[in-house]
């Protein structure tokens, strides 16, 4: 069974693991930790990264800022 639990850093997904009278014992990992995932993708756009990109080591959205001073 899930459940949501509120923590400090928020709300989070628990799987709940065992109940008693007093305790219930939970699980934090996400539902996937330590399942093999694979993804069957299709790459339909290739594009040169920009020199800011390049300068900055990573891609930026068209729609969003990068988060750091330029």
């Amino acid at each position: 069974m899930t459940a949501a639990v509120q923590t400090d850093a928020g709300q989070r997904q628990v799987t709940v693991l065992k109940v008693g009278k007093f305790m219930v014992t939970v699980d934090i990992n996400p539902p996937l930790a330590g399942k093999v995932l694979t993804f069957d993708i299709e790459i339909v756009d290739v594009r040169e990264a920009t020199e800011e990109e390049v300068t900055h080591g990573h891609v930026h959205s068209a729609d969003s800022s990068c988060g750091h001073d330029h």
